[in-house]
């Protein structure tokens, strides 16, 4: 009967019934995955092993399933055997592997590479096996069509530069069993009874070779030929949806404040974020400052240590509680620069900062300020600064006005004793994870701060082009050295952070900054004569500061202007020396890649099981055991759809033997399973009525089993075996009309733990 499974001669079907291409399909998808596992970054495994090993898995599952059961069973439980004895055997060699794997998988920074091929090797047979079960024995094409499908859409997003060859593997997997279970019946019939049906699924498997070829024909010269459109357009789209969300969530509108870099493309709203006003408009570059970054983790910075820098400070030059040292150097260069004699005293700038949303969790600070109390009219809402633009500033140390020498003779304690505690750490970079930029910087020795500063913006400027959609970091890739060496693009979070690191390497004091520039053209005048402007996300950026004796924490700008030229404007720098220290010294990148060892300047390498101390786990006495536990737990876990489905069709194989009236008790178990008919036992009168508007199965098919029932258990006739058969029959089609009408979870629960049908 149409749409109902019924397998007969289950125990040993005949070898021709084979059908061949579900050996050749099941191995696409397999070496599929396969491929799109190794184009994952630093994972390398023996293809010669790994992938024959594969085909040959699979020509196994095949060959047994479709020659014989108790074989197939046979080699299920010697896989079995095989993995606990491989977990077991080499535990510490797959523990090794499988961490290192994940750390890649979970988008680490890189480490020394490992062969994974044993890790490779049983993931295959998990995965061989899994996929098997999926096709051959619970017959669903659909969550493993999802799963590649997923893989395959979030793979340019991930970072993961998946081939040709690999999409094509996949996509002759999943539409080839798409196309062969699409009368599902009729196709999984064809393994038992070869009714007919072996031509049609041989004519699907062609048509769905000759459509896939046909496709992947056209489809990879359009590829090869506007990859940048197509990422262009995926881009466009990926902008769309962030966009919404945010709008949706609320993030659109929250001010920046964080070190944590994007490993992705940067989209932007322009939702407002903050307000500004001030009483005379800026002249230069506004730079406000919400996050100082001090380590760099591989995928963004931790928070500022200048705590616990003041803390140092201040039991060095025993002061003990009488100065708030944080505050006192917060204010101490907008201070001095107002004492300065000898010239005329320049004239601050009053700044009135108000956040869009209200949340005044994080606060931005204007370079060479101090937090004011308000001006004339006063501050509703919002906090004020009175800041020096960096032209204003110039502090002698030595012309102060005469009653302000003792405070003058407190700041250069600090100032010096502060100097000297963030040389230690601002200049702290993790070599081990940056041996590229390390080997750069070691090789290409600069002397004063302008060559270093002049070296890093030629490098930037030459090795990296602007753009907010440079793609996505791959997982376990390092962003700063992934942008700089490898993608060649990105925005002003790789930059900054690109410069912070070159500082450091070269002793420079140097930590990367975010939160927003804001250009005078952003300031119009109002009817109150202040200057105001609405700053949106577009003006959000990151930057890197130096520290210099006569200014404390500067700007520096890294990011190239729309020109390509360089910003930078820190005093002491400008573009004109820049270009003659290029011209100059002829600067040429080429021939620096670092040689094995070479460029990590502390002379320490990083340990892989330092860096994945976190996974280690506290357990020596039963380590083993847990480990083989746990590996075998996930082998069967895997394993659970293939004796699910077996215990069903073993229960429908004992169905066959079953008289009449087991049958409908089997029937009626099977509707209080599902809610129907409660309180009915099958003698009612109107039973086969109301069943048949509950299930969709016609009422005269129903009242035909419910008289032949009736009938066995009560008359005094023999029930034919014709009358059997349509009892069953019927009970088959009654448990597909219900089936249909539960929910997903329910009917899982029916069809494999109660085996229903």
């Amino acid at each position: 009967m149409e749409g109902i499974e019924i397998r007969t001669n289950m125990e040993e079907p005949e070898g021709k019934r084979r059908p061949a291409a579900f050996f050749l399909f099941l191995t696409a998808g397999v070496f599929g995955i396969l491929t799109l596992f190794q184009s994952l970054k630093g994972i390398s495994f023996s293809e010669g092993i790994v992938y024959p090993a594969a085909a040959l898995l699979c020509w196994g599952i095949w060959f047994t399933y479709y020659g014989s059961r108790r074989a197939y069973l046979v080699l299920v439980s010697g896989a079995v055997a095989v993995y606990g004895y491989a977990v077991f055997r080499m535990e510490d060699v797959l523990r090794e592997q499988i961490r290192y794997i994940a750390h890649c998988v979970t988008g680490g920074v890189s480490l020394e590479p490992i062969d994974v091929t044993e890790a490779a090797l049983l993931l295959t047979e998990l995965l061989t096996f899994f996929m098997a079960m999926s096709e051959f024995l619970i017959r669903s094409h659909t969550l493993l069509y999802l799963m590649t499908t997923l893989l395959l859409l979030l793979s340019p997003l991930l970072g993961i530069r998946v081939g040709a060859g690999t999409v094509f593997l996949l996509a002759l997997f999943q539409v080839s069993f798409a196309v062969m279970q699409t009368d599902g019946t009729s196709v999984w019939r064809m393994s038992f009874e070869g009714a007919g049906t072996h031509g049609m699924s041989g004519r699907g498997s062609i048509l769905a070779g000759a459509f896939l070829a046909g496709g992947f024909l056209v489809l990879f010269p359009a590829v090869a030929l506007w990859t940048e459109e197509l990422y262009d357009f995926v881009y466009e789209a990926e902008s769309q949806v962030s966009r919404t969300m945010n709008r949706l969530s609320g993030r659109d509108s929250r001010t920046v404040a964080g070190g944590d870099m994007a490993g992705g493309n940067n989209y932007r709203s322009g939702t407002p974020h903050l307000e500004l006003e001030t009483d005379e408009k800026p002249t230069e570059n506004l730079y406000l400052r919400g996050f100082e970054g001090s380590e760099y983790t591989g995928r963004g910075w931790t928070d500022s240590s200048d705590g616990e820098v003041f803390r140092t400070v201040e039991r060095k030059l025993g002061w003990n509680g009488h100065f708030a040292v944080g505050n006192l150097y917060d204010s101490m260069y907008f201070v001095m620069n107002g004492n300065i004699h000898d010239r005329e005293p320049p004239v601050w700038r009053n700044l009135l900062i108000r956040h869009a949303d209200g949340d005044y969790g994080n606060m931005y600070t204007p370079y060479y300020s101090q937090q004011g109390v308000g001006w004339e009219g006063g501050v509703q809402d919002g906090y004020v600064y009175r800041y020096y633009e960096q032209q204003d500033m110039d502090i002698v140390w030595d012309q102060v006005y005469g009653e302000f020498d003792i405070i003058r003779d407190w700041y250069l304690e600090l100032r010096d004793a502060y100097a000297d505690e963030i040389q230690g750490v601002y200049t702290r970079v993790p070599v081990q994870i940056l041996p590229r930029l390390s080997a750069l910087c070691h090789n290409n020795p600069r002397g004063s701060l302008e060559e270093i500063t002049a070296f890093i913006l030629y490098t930037l400027q030459d090795s990296a082009g602007y753009t907010l959609t440079p793609g996505r970091t791959p997982l376990n890739e390092d962003i700063v050295e992934y942008f700089l060496f490898e993608n060649r693009k990105g925005y002003c979070e790789h930059f900054a952070a690109a410069a912070t690191l070159m500082y450091r390497l070269y002793g420079i004091p140097a930590r990367y900054a975010a939160g927003y520039m804001v250009q005078p053209s952003a300031f119009g005048r109002q009817e109150d004569g202040l200057w105001k402007a609405v700053v949106t996300d577009e003006a959000a950026h990151a930057w890197v500061e130096i520290f210099l004796e006569d200014y404390g924490w500067t700007p520096v700008e890294v990011t190239p202007s729309g020109d390509g030229d360089s910003g930078a404007s820190y005093p002491g720098f400008d573009n004109v020396l820049f270009r003659q220290l290029v011209a100059e010294k002829g600067w040429n990148l080429a021939g620096w890649e670092p040689s094995p060892g070479e460029g990590d300047l502390s002379g320490e390498k990083g340990s892989m099981e330092g860096e994945l101390s976190a996974f280690s786990m506290d357990y020596e006495k039963y380590e083993k055991w847990l480990w083989l536990l746990g590996a075998l737990g996930a082998y069967s876990l895997c394993l659970l759809p293939f004796f699910l489905d077996y215990r069903r069709l073993k229960g429908l194989k004992k169905m066959e033997s079953w008289d009449s009236r087991r049958v409908f008790s089997r029937a009626l178990e099977m509707l209080r399973f599902a809610g129907m008919l409660s309180g009915y036992d099958g003698t009612e009168t109107d039973f086969a009525s109301r069943l048949a508007q509950e299930s969709g199965v016609p009422e005269e098919v129903l009242a035909g089993m419910q008289e032949i029932v009736t009938e066995a258990a009560y008359g005094f006739s023999e029930i034919s075996p014709e009358a059997e058969a349509r009892v069953r029959e019927t009970y088959l089609l009654l448990a597909q009309g219900i089936y249909g009408k539960l929910k997903w979870h329910r009917r899982l629960l029916f069809r494999y733990w109660k085996g229903f049908f």
